[in-house]
């Protein structure tokens, strides 16, 4: 189905099935485990990473080890800025920035200590995160992360534990993906994330954690762009398929939560095929979104002739989201 009409590119087709190849080596470049980060969303390079620099640190390296491939998989190593359609990112040795069309969304990293390090890391698709490295047992559970939003936006905490960041209007400007932690043996560790103020401060519980399962990595990871590409392609009549390439960040701040800001994204990125988007192709569209790769692939394929059927009823593995 990814490939369905090729014959039929376009300019917009070309560039959407350019983001696809991209996307599918990136999945397969290296399927590694990590430590526990805290992410901020930004385009950059991390200072251990810079283009300066041959050795990575070794809070990057831990992170790379230990952190769901989603994520390891998804570190921008050969630039100090990291580019999206409309968001850019960068790091440096304190402090993740996210460069929005709103303004700009800063995550600065919690000080380090002799047990805890904390370390931006810059991410592909216009994102950034806060590695933070637990490296023995310590009674430090709380990580303390001053935040500052563009003008007027407002953060507040949903459902699935992720962060919303949104404008006076209540539009998205951005956000922090549910949080994770892991053990050195990829067990997880409970975390979540509080609002205090202007600061997000991750909890982690490292009660449960045996001694020789250290080091434990923690993530808030933010971000703005969720869609990379979309393009239509006709499959003759009056029939069409919407086909969308999800960013790295969109694939993991997925929650129930963020299906609305997902579809804005789509319908932006389709511009004057926005029209094309009904019905059927949102519930198509939620499922892929909610459930990732259950639904096939690299790219999200939603078809116009399939049935308008509610996007969760779709979410198994016989329908994978085209009914």
């Amino acid at each position: 189905m990814m490939f369905d009409s090729l014959f039929e590119l376009n300019s917009d087709t070309y560039e959407g099935f350019k983001v696809i190849m991209k996307k599918v080596s990136q999945r397969h470049a290296m399927g590694c485990v990590g430590v526990v980060l805290a992410g901020v969303v930004l385009a950059g390079v991390s200072p251990a990473m810079a283009a300066d620099s041959e050795e990575p640190s070794p809070a990057l390296i831990a992170f790379e080890e230990q952190a769901p491939v989603e994520i390891s998989d998804s570190v921008e190593s050969t630039s100090s800025v990291s580019h999206s359609d409309n968001a850019s990112a960068t790091v440096d040795e304190t402090t993740a920035y996210v460069h929005t069309p709103a303004g700009t969304i800063a995550l600065e990293a919690a000080p380090n200590t002799e047990s805890v390090t904390s370390e931006p890391i810059l991410m592909q698709d216009g994102s950034a995160l806060i590695a933070i490295v637990i490296e023995e047992p310590t009674i430090e559970t709380s990580f303390r992360m001053d935040m500052a939003l563009p003008a007027a936006a407002s953060a507040t905490i949903e459902e699935d534990g992720s962060v919303l960041i949104q404008n006076s209007d209540g539009e998205f400007v951005g956000g922090i993906a549910t949080p994770w932690a892991r053990d050195a043996n990829g067990g997880e560790v409970p975390t979540s994330f509080e609002i205090d103020g202007g600061t997000l401060v991750q909890h982690v519980d490292l009660d449960a954690v045996p001694a020789d399962a250290y080091p434990v990595v923690a993530d808030p990871w933010a971000g703005h762009d969720l869609v990379a590409s979309a393009w239509v392609t006709s499959q003759g009549g009056s029939a069409y398929n919407v086909n969308a390439v999800p960013t790295s960040w969109g694939e993991f701040y997925r929650g129930i939560s963020t299906l609305e800001s997902h579809l804005a994204d789509l319908r932006a990125d389709l511009g004057t095929n926005k029209s094309k988007v009904t019905s059927t192709i949102i519930n198509q569209f939620y499922c892929h979104v909610a459930y990732g790769w259950l639904g096939g692939g690299a790219t999200y394929n939603m078809e116009s002739t399939r049935p308008d059927i509610l996007w969760s009823i779709q979410g198994n593995p016989i329908t994978k989201c085209n009914p």
